[in-house]
C-alpha cells in the first residue's frame, strides 16, 4: 500500500503538520493524540514534496496573517 502524506490542524492548538498517519495522530506542538477524520485533513498528496510545500504555503499565510492582524508589517 502506497503512502499518502496529510497536512493536518491540531483540534486543540491549531499547529499545522505533515503526517503520514492512517489513524492516530500526535500534535508537535501540544502533544494531544486525536483520530484522523477528514475535517482535520486539509490537503494530502502520495508525493511528500507536493504536501510539503503545501504545508509551507500554508504557514506563510498564516504567518502573515498574524503580522497583519497584529499591526506589524
Amino acid at each position: 500500500m502506497k503512502r499518502v502524506f496529510k497536512v493536518v490542524r491540531c483540534p486543540r492548538c491549531g499547529f499545522l503538520q505533515l503526517t503520514a498517519a492512517s489513524k492516530i495522530v500526535r500534535c508537535f506542538s501540544c502533544g494531544l493524540s486525536w483520530q484522523l477524520d477528514r475535517e482535520a485533513i486539509l490537503f494530502s498528496s502520495p508525493d511528500f514534496g507536493r504536501a510539503r510545500e503545501f504545508l509551507a504555503k500554508l504557514k506563510q499565510r498564516r504567518e502573515a496573517g498574524f503580522r497583519k492582524a497584529s499591526g506589524e508589517g
